[in-house]
């Protein structure tokens, strides 16, 4: 015989419960039920999402092994009162739908779909430190306004560090993020005027986003009027101290080779129109943006250097990318 104890003991092995953080810092319990059956789960490994490659840009949906128990699958709850008055609420595994939803609007490339902090696997000290640094950034969001400034030669990691820690902040913490590559931003602007749009409709998405990723800054030629856009924008979140910049150039602050200039390696800069070749250490980050826009980056965010191996070519090879991100598993 079965006791009213034994059964809801049971009901608790068939229940697990994921921890979420509210918009307005409540934290609430979202349960579900099986919690073998979703931890087990070979598609998102008990994270209760799945992130895929749709149509060239990042795309989270919830796992078919969620269901909340609450809302079977609506979004919202009768909530009575002490007076018996019921209301619909919206009931608390929303949450999580709508951080999967601010993932999808934050522009981040297909590829990075399974990318994450845990992946990373630095090669070498600088590349230790800003994974690190990276964590640590994450951990503490919310109590600076500081941004991050990745710094190095192409290949070491810069851009997987950048979106991991968007992804996470949108994801575990329900920051809104935006990333945009250097040529797609200029593009972006050049659209809107011809579409006639105003100077504020065409700029104000990059300088109303809380946190912002600007990948492969001062690529390319970077004309006087790409500079004056790069200079608006940067101005305007620097003036508004509430937002979050995070930057990846391949570009350094100093002469990679100082004493070897003309002599260095060197490779081809696709984006500047001619093809022309540009020896390592010939341009510095600041002589390719202005000592303007320059030093507001040195005081809008921490510059992390990378050194080492081609990332990229190391990892090549040792891990298989998949059709679908498999989050880490959580941990209880």
């Amino acid at each position: 015989m079965t006791t009213t104890k034994g059964k809801a003991s049971a009901r608790a092995k068939t229940q697990t419960k994921t921890k979420v953080t509210t918009p307005d810092h409540k934290e609430i319990s979202i349960e579900t039920k099986n919690k073998a059956n979703t931890e087990n789960c070979s598609q998102c490994r008990g994270s209760h999402y799945v992130l895929t490659n749709v149509k060239g840009h990042v795309h989270g949906e919830l796992c078919a092994c969620f269901k909340c128990p609450e809302c079977g699958g609506r979004g919202h709850v009768f909530i009575e009162d002490e007076t018996g008055i019921s209301s619909l609420r919206e009931c608390g595994c929303a949450t999580l739908v709508h951080r999967l939803k601010k993932l999808n609007e934050a522009g981040i490339p297909g590829k990075f779909s399974g990318t994450q902090l845990e992946t990373f696997q630095p090669i070498g000290a600088s590349q230790k430190m800003a994974l690190r640094i990276a964590k640590d950034f994450v951990q503490d969001y919310g109590t600076s306004a500081q941004g991050l400034l990745f710094m190095g030669r192409p290949g070491l990691g810069k851009t997987h560090l950048a979106v991991s820690i968007i992804k996470t902040l949108i994801l575990e913490k329900g920051a809104d993020c935006k990333f945009v590559d250097f040529f797609q931003l200029l593009s972006d602007i050049r659209f809107g005027y011809s579409q006639d749009l105003s100077e504020q409709a065409i700029i104000n998405p990059y300088v109303a986003a809380p946190v912002l990723v600007i990948d492969e800054l001062a690529k390319g030629r970077n004309t006087e009027w790409e500079l004056t856009m790069l200079d608006q924008i940067i101005s305007s979140r620097y003036n508004a101290a509430d937002k979050i910049t995070l930057f990846t150039t391949n570009y350094l602050d100093q002469e990679a080779n100082p004493k070897k200039s003309g002599k260095g390696d060197s490779h081809v800069d696709t984006g500047s129109g001619n093809g022309r070749k540009v020896m390592s250490g010939d341009e510095t980050l600041q002589e390719k943006i202005g000592e303007r826009i320059y030093s507001r980056l040195v005081e809008m965010c921490r510059s992390v250097k990378l050194e080492g191996m081609d990332y990229r070519q190391e990892m090549q090879g040792k891990m298989t990318a998949p059709t679908a991100s498999r989050p880490a598993k959580r941990r209880s």
